[in-house]
């Protein structure tokens, strides 16, 4: 019998310490969010359709304003509870968005010049994830800081908290079929169809940078460090460290800052303005408000499917629910930010004004 050839690895272990610590963190952080937070959240979330919420922004109080109690504490309170309902996503989206720019550092994204299909790669990425879109503009940024394509960020932004499969369920559960497939027709259409033909039409009038030209400069260098076969375990893990936690501060100054502006500001509009006029009857005027309002707020995912649901429980005008299921957590501020300060104003604005005019048509065609 001859001998039992046995195949030996060219490469030995140590040439694969750096993406296999990469792989093994990623597995790590996705177990604990998706089974210890967010797949349990969202079944809960699940059950409370067509209940009374406290707020369009949060589905629970941690601390209560009495109905008499001064604007300036309502506003406070809000915000309060809108910073707590965001903590866990927002966290993890950091986390993610930092891992990204660490991994795209090392081993830059090879994924085509086809925009179309691009879109369709970041959204199917998106979709499993279950972060709002709030949440999700940690993540998009760490992919457009480590050079990686802006389609691919949208498509995982607006994938994310719609076309998550609970979420995809809450909905078809909560609004009749027509509502329903008309959001997801939409939906599609603007991940097919109207991210990567806005990008394409955006780069034919000016270069857009996929990656943040502010004070990046350093730890987006991409140029690949040689396989260093030698170096040990420890060496590559403090490494890695090093880079990801820079990345992670990177994301952090400007999140803190970002949610407590959003905060502040989308409780003092909730506050203000006199809801139960507003949605008394549906007029041009005040579609035009109420939809400017929806896109603006920034909201924890499956909060349009449950807020939307309690107006059509309420009675509410079907174009008012079709216009909060439709706009309400697919974009806001949040997103809207990002975009200006680090990849387009032009697609900034014109993804802001595209929702608006989507809520607004809604609630006059339904």
């Amino acid at each position: 019998m001859g001998a039992l050839s046995v195949p030996i690895p060219s490469r030995r272990l140590g040439c694969f310490y750096r993406p296999l610590i990469m792989a093994g963190w990623a597995a790590v952080l996705l177990s604990v969010f998706w089974f210890a937070s967010r797949y349990p959240q969202l079944m809960s979330k699940s059950h409370q359709l067509g209940q009374t919420m406290p707020s369009m922004t949060y589905s629970h109080e941690l601390v209560h304003a009495a109905a008499n109690a001064p604007l300036l504490e309502k506003t406070l309170f809000a915000a309060i509870n809108w910073l707590d309902a965001m903590k866990i996503g927002m966290a993890f989206g950091i986390l993610l968005g930092a891992l990204l720019h660490t991994m795209l550092k090392y081993y830059p994204l090879k994924i085509g010049k086809n925009l179309y299909l691009n879109s369709v790669k970041g959204a199917l990425v998106g979709a499993p994830m279950g972060v709002c879109a709030n949440c999700a503009v940690p993540a998009a940024c760490g992919v457009t800081r480590g050079h990686g394509r802006v389609e691919v960020a949208l498509g995982f932004l607006f994938s994310s908290p719609n076309f998550n499969p609970v979420v995809v369920m809450m909905t078809f559960t909560a609004f009749p079929l027509v509502m329903s497939v008309s959001k997801y027709a939409v939906m599609l259409l603007v991940i097919v169809l109207l991210v990567p033909g806005l990008i394409a039409w955006l780069e034919r009038r000016e270069p857009i940078k996929p990656f943040a030209s502010r004070d990046d400069t350093a730890s987006c260098d991409l140029t690949l460090p040689a396989e260093d076969c030698t170096e040990n375990f420890w060496s590559v893990l403090k490494g890695l460290s090093a880079d990801y936690g820079k990345h992670v501060w990177m994301l952090v100054k400007p999140t803190i800052t970002l949610m407590v502006v959003a905060s502040v500001l989308s409780a003092a509009i909730l506050t203000l303005l006199p809801w139960p006029t507003l949605l008394a009857q549906v007029t041009p005027a005040r579609a035009a408000l109420v939809s400017l309002v929806s896109v603006f707020m920034p909201v924890p995912i499956a909060l349009d499917v449950m807020f939307a649901a309690q107006l059509q429980a309420q009675g509410v005008a079907p174009g008012y629910v079709m216009l909060f299921a439709m706009t309400l957590g697919t974009y806001s501020i949040i997103p809207t930010i990002y975009l200006w300060r680090e990849v387009s104003k032009r697609l900034a604005a014109i993804l802001f004004v595209f929702f608006f005019a989507v809520g607004w048509i809604s609630a006059l065609l339904f």
